[in-house]
């Protein structure tokens, strides 16, 4: 089966300016060289913690940021390079879920000239047909059909994301990119939101790329999980073998921070040092080696490319073997390194 979504080699870098004359005095790397492959039907979590850059990895996959370097194939055409006009015709097909709904929604217009909006732009349907389009999709999304006649400020969070939702299904796309959709939501509505979202996967035949900093909703949602850190993808597994075996020191770390439900249950937490590097100056070699209990001379000096350890799962870390079968038993890294060497 051919990826629906292709992405190569991606960059997005953003010139800082300084001086009187505004110069380019360096450049903030929020998206550094990523490699992910979607298929129909999947649903991708991207993971990461604040600043890892995965937030605008969506946004320049829809080309809402003009990416610095790389290929984003959709369908075999590479969104990079097409004109103004064809991309916008392209986004029926790539919708986004943003992070904040009551931002994304123009608060002067009803629900319902909001939804009517994107089929006007695309061109789609009669008149009537719309507004029977618009009718039903805001039904599906949990709402009702007054509901259409109110304004944004009307609405719960919740409500304004089942709305947001409802705008992205409405010109039924293939892809829906989906911005961290329900963090800015209670803990009891994001479950409605993520079955929603799942349910709707089904319906639609949807295909979704959902970026959160939650490990416990994107094992709810996903089926394969790309773990993120300072830009790269460090990691890229099923969900089973991702939660079951993690290979990266970064995504061993994540996954202890996650709580147990049994409180008597008692699991190894493994603390990171240090702060997150800034993206304008990341570290040499492996980015991740100046908070990694495991790192040795090499990991300083050489970046780790991702390779694949078996089944599909990719790891970026030059001693993932070692660490997998290792980490139940050595803990400190002087111990570590005496294996190594």
């Amino acid at each position: 089966m051919e990826p629906i979504l292709r992405v190569k080699g991606l960059k997005q870098h953003f010139p800082i300016h300084a001086g009187a004359f505004n110069k380019v005095v360096g450049h903030v790397r929020a998206v550094d060289g990523i490699d992910l492959e979607v298929y129909p039907g999947e649903t991708v979590g991207i993971v990461g913690e604040s600043g890892c850059g995965k937030s605008t990895t969506g946004r320049t996959i829809l080309r809402l940021n003009e990416p610095t370097e790389g290929e984003v194939i959709f369908e075999g055409k590479d969104l990079a390079k097409l004109s103004k006009e064809s991309m916008r015709k392209m986004r029926r097909d790539i919708q986004m879920v943003f992070q904040d709904p009551y931002a994304s929604l123009n608060p002067r217009k009803t629900i319902r000239k909001i939804l009517m909006e994107s089929l006007e732009v695309h061109h789609i349907g009669t008149a009537k047909e719309r507004k029977e389009t618009v009718e039903k999709i805001i039904q599906v999304v949990g709402l009702q059909k007054e509901h259409l006649d109110r304004h944004p400020h009307d609405f719960s969070g919740g409500q304004r994301q089942r709305i947001g939702i409802a705008r992205a299904l409405v010109v039924n796309p293939k892809l829906i990119i989906a911005d961290e959709p329900v963090s800015a939501l209670d803990v009891s509505i994001q479950s409605q939101i993520l079955n929603l979202l799942k349910n709707l996967r089904k319906d639609f035949d949807l295909t979704l790329l959902f970026i959160s900093h939650d490990l416990s909703v994107v094992k709810h949602l996903c089926d394969r999980v790309a773990v993120m850190y300072l830009g790269r993808i460090v990691e890229i597994a099923d969900k089973k073998s991702l939660f079951a075996s993690p290979s990266h020191p970064y995504t061993q770390a994540l996954l202890s921070a996650v709580p147990k439900a049994n409180p008597k249950l008692k699991k190894e937490r493994i603390l990171l040092t240090g702060d997150l590097p800034s993206p304008a100056n990341p570290p040499s070699g492996c980015t991740f080696h100046p908070r990694c209990r495991f790192a040795t001379e090499e990991c300083k000096k050489s970046v780790p490319q991702l390779r694949d350890l078996g089944g599909g799962h990719q790891v970026s870390c030059h001693y993932a073997e070692e660490i997998m079968n290792k980490r139940n038993v050595v803990e400190e890294t002087s111990e570590f390194q005496g294996v190594l060497h």
